[in-house]
């Protein structure tokens, strides 16, 4: 992975780097009382992955990340966050102008910054804490990990190498790439609310194991597993048709070998993208629209005023009745389908991350691959008409062609409406939504709108 230096905009995180099970802490002085080490990452990019490189060129030691903490406004300072790491090598040198010294004896009065102590006391009550669904909140939960990727490992006569890169971290999200004296190994563990991808992925894996990277090893108590690195580039990493070609064939191919496996990967818990269910999301999701863009505080551009709300609804509705009566089989999708999820080679096409795992309508994967596909090849008909083929080939010996033509130009605006109701009734169950969100919802039916014509076209 290469981390960008570059960025112009930055955040400053405090750190909080402990050793021996969290018992010792690093500080530096700051006159007569202490401060927590603080360092620089770019914005809106890997915490985790960041943060440890940034101490291991600031401060010349080896860290874990282990989660944010997370304070009261009034007691972070502006602009300033809190995140835990823990020491892989203790007894390296520290900087001269830092030293361990014991949690315990620490008080308020003991720092600058209200905020550092705050913070310590945070991270205390999370490790003095009794266990739970929270399988990385201990400080030592790192060798815990690397101790049970070895062990898994010896069956496959490979051993860690000692270097590794930590992608994503928290009390239950785990993401490390462990390099090994042969191919490298991916330790993922997933926590709420994305639990259900952990018996998806070993479901998917075993129901059609060619698309999917190997499995090595799993723990169902942290809801983890350990994959072999996948060989050759990421979709997003090249730009020639016959990679893009071999990810559509393979799509279908997954989805033509799993359907059998559907039923079992609903049960997982993947998301109900089938028309009949959808139907019953579009009522709420575009009076929620109307209210919505008659909002005073959005944008002028925004509020769609000349836009009917009960055609745009009547129409999604006739479009998933529409595509209901066709009977299409119910497949295997994945909402998530971004180049950085797919790897392609000759030999090969792995499909990663299936926390947006769906069963419904089959070609909806096809429709968010497609967004994609238009934006490294815009405005090529040609390529995309190669596109297409490879994946509609796979599925003529099981549909009538008529069925397939019918189904194609009502899944546009369907495919668009299943994202963003998903999203949508993903997000209201956890929060009001913000401003920017809320406008995120109103280009997408902007989008259906412009593609609401030639459905009603379809539909008459």
């Amino acid at each position: 992975m290469t981390l960008r230096t570059d960025q112009t905009r930055v955040e400053q995180w405090r750190l909080l780097i402990v050793r021996r099970d969290g018992e010792e802490i690093l500080l530096r002085p700051e006159g007569t009382r202490f401060a927590l080490p603080q360092v620089s990452v770019p914005a809106n990019e890997r915490i985790a992955a960041n943060i440890n490189w940034a101490v291991e060129r600031e401060l010349a030691l080896h860290v874990v990340c282990l989660y944010e903490i997370c304070l009261e406004n009034r007691a972070a300072p502006n602009g300033v966050f809190y995140h835990a790491a823990a020491c892989t090598r203790p007894r390296e040198t520290v900087p001269t102008d830092a030293y361990w010294t014991s949690v315990r004896p620490l008080t308020a009065e003991s720092f600058s910054h209200g905020g550092d102590f705050a913070a310590i006391r945070a991270f205390r009550s999370g490790v003095d804490s009794p266990g739970g669904q929270e399988p990385f909140r201990k400080p030592n939960w790192f060798r815990e990990v690397a101790a049970w990727v070895e062990q898994s490992l010896q069956p496959y006569r490979s051993r860690l190498s000692g270097q590794f890169e930590q992608f994503n971290a928290s009390a239950t999200f785990s993401l490390i790439r462990f390099e090994t004296d042969g191919t490298a190994v991916w330790f993922k563990a997933v926590g709420a609310p994305n639990t259900r991808e952990f018996p998806i992925t070993l479901s998917v894996s075993r129901a059609c194991p060619a698309y999917l990277p190997k499995i090595l090893a799993t723990k169902a108590e942290w809801n983890a597993w350990l994959a072999e690195e996948t060989s050759g580039p990421s979709l997003s990493a090249v730009f020639e048709i016959r990679h893009w070609e071999n990810a559509a064939e393979s799509l279908a191919r997954l989805q033509t070998l799993t359907l059998s496996a559907a039923n079992d990967i609903s049960a997982k818990g993947a998301r109900d993208l089938r028309p009949s269910s959808l139907l019953s999301r579009v009522a709420p999701f575009f009076e929620w629209l109307g209210e919505t863009s008659q909002d005073v505080s959005l944008p002028d551009r925004e509020r769609f005023a000349n836009l009917d709300w009960r055609e745009l609804c009547a129409t999604a509705e006739d479009v998933l009745t529409g595509l209901h009566q066709l009977r299409l089989p119910e497949a295997i999708g994945h909402m998530d389908l971004n180049p950085q999820n797919i790897f392609c080679s000759d030999q090969r096409c792995v499909f990663l991350d299936w926390a947006e795992a769906s069963v419904g309508c089959p070609f909806f994967s096809f429709e968010y691959l497609l967004q994609h596909f238009r934006r490294a090849f815009p405005s090529n008909p040609f390529l995309e008409a190669r596109f297409r083929e490879a994946y509609v080939s796979r599925w003529r010996g099981l549909l009538e062609p008529g069925i397939l033509e019918r189904a194609f130009t009502l899944c546009p605006l369907a495919a668009l409406f299943a994202y963003a109701s998903t999203l949508w009734t993903s997000m209201t169950e956890q929060k009001s939504l913000a401003l920017p969100q809320r406008t995120y919802f109103l280009r997408l039916a902007r989008k259906m709108s412009q593609m609401a014509e030639e459905a009603r076209a379809v539909c008459s």
